[in-house]
């Protein structure tokens, strides 16, 4: 039999590891906030509102068709089968298409999945932003150990099946996460339990039960649906990220805090952001540090800047003011994946295209400058560089 001569067998061998290399480019979306507009201001959305025991407080809008025999302290309006509480329904409805059409970044194994005690998406009740589905016909529960949000950017929990949670169960906010980018999009009854601590927004028209002495950072949107109460706080205009700090053995040389400024009492309002940060210069200063910088950004200086060891996994961030900054106490040697994205304080705008830094001897393999979502033309650089070494094999 004929073999290659050793020089042709090491060339061919160049080529099929340079497609390894370029094969898993492909572009990457990270979740977005959906608009929700009329719907925003609501805490409680429903067709029919029951509030079993008085003592609820509602700090926001509520709105309903049919409501309680008990009136809960409403620090808002009220609407009743309106045009307002009408076009909250259009857009609670919208958001929520808006918020099925993005891919998921991670799916759960088919089966009723526990999310304080889940380790397959990484570690154990610990989640960073993205769009979680769960299986066929799973539901999801938040058991009593909690689950901890941490990192600035939107959360999408896409549940096929009903959404629960254990008495005196917590979500935990950290490192710059924002209640108002927190979704929940059940397709069975959501019920919470007793004492529990909620985020986010659940737009739920199977209907939503708020269990007693529950407190509720967030909007429950049922419109078509069922909302009850019981001595529950539930607040969409307290809606504000958590004080942020380093999460990650890392630090930041120009780290800082993200609280909003609005004092905690104003609503969070929908991100004005229209550029996506771009890092332009990254260099290793040492085995454990590297240093980069992103821009341009025009009249925007708070960034978030998420890293970690693959692309996709974002193990740590932190909040940073201004163009440039030092990650320090990394893996020694180590390369390390990292994004961008500009924050208001109350949300967080798109992130840039993942880049992999701290290394000058490897390609870097995350994606061109070129209109802010446009891959390099990595089928084209694969032409190029593979019609390099044939070239070589018939010298």
């Amino acid at each position: 039999m004929k073999t290659l001569p050793t020089k042709k067998f090491i060339i061919l061998s160049l080529i099929v590891l340079i497609q390894f290399i370029f094969a898993p480019l492909q572009e990457t979306f990270a979740a977005t906030t959906p608009n929700l507009g009329q719907a925003a201001s609501f805490s409680i959305l429903s067709n029919t509102y029951t509030n079993t025991v008085g003592g609820t407080t509602i700090n926001g809008d509520l709105g309903y068709t049919t409501g309680p025999a008990t009136v809960p302290t409403v620090n808002g309006s009220t609407f009743v089968a309106n045009s307002k509480y009408n076009q909250g329904g259009i857009d609670q409805n919208s958001a929520l298409s808006a918020l099925a059409s993005q891919p998921c970044t991670f799916t759960f194994a088919n089966g009723p999945i526990d999310l304080a005690t889940d380790t397959t998406h990484g570690p154990i009740g610990v989640y960073t932003p993205g769009v979680y589905c769960t299986g066929a016909s799973s539901a999801a529960s938040i058991g009593s150990g909690g689950i901890t949000l941490t990192g600035g950017g939107t959360y999408i929990f896409r549940i096929t099946g009903a959404l629960s949670t254990d008495a005196n169960s917590v979500v935990t906010l950290a490192g710059g996460a924002s209640a108002c980018d927190v979704f929940w999009t059940p397709t069975a009854a959501t019920t919470l339990g007793a004492n529990t601590t909620f985020v986010g927004t659940d737009i739920d028209a199977s209907g939503i039960t708020i269990g007693s002495t529950d407190t509720w950072t967030g909007r429950a949107l049922a419109f078509g649906g069922t909302v009850s109460t019981t001595t529950d706080t539930i607040s969409s205009t307290s809606c504000t990220p958590a004080t942020s700090s380093n999460s990650s053995p890392g630090s930041s040389s120009s780290s800082s805090s993200s609280s909003s400024s609005n004092g905690g009492s104003a609503p969070c309002v929908a991100s004005p952001f229209t550029t996506v940060p771009i890092i332009l210069n990254s260099s290793r200063i040492s085995p454990t540090s590297i240093s980069l910088s992103w821009g341009p950004y025009a009249g925007i200086n708070t960034f978030i800047v998420r890293y970690g060891l693959t692309n996709g996994n974002w193990l740590y961030n932190t909040t940073v003011t201004g163009f440039s900054t030092t990650i320090n106490d990394l893996p020694p040697n180590d390369p390390i994946w990292i994004q961008v994205a500009a924050t208001n304080g109350c949300s967080t705008g798109t992130y840039g295209e993942a880049q992999f830094v701290g290394t000058p001897s490897l390609p870097n393999t995350g994606f061109a400058p070129h209109e802010n979502n446009i891959l390099w033309n990595a089928a084209s650089d694969i032409s190029i560089i593979s019609s390099f070494f044939l070239k070589l094999i018939h010298v």
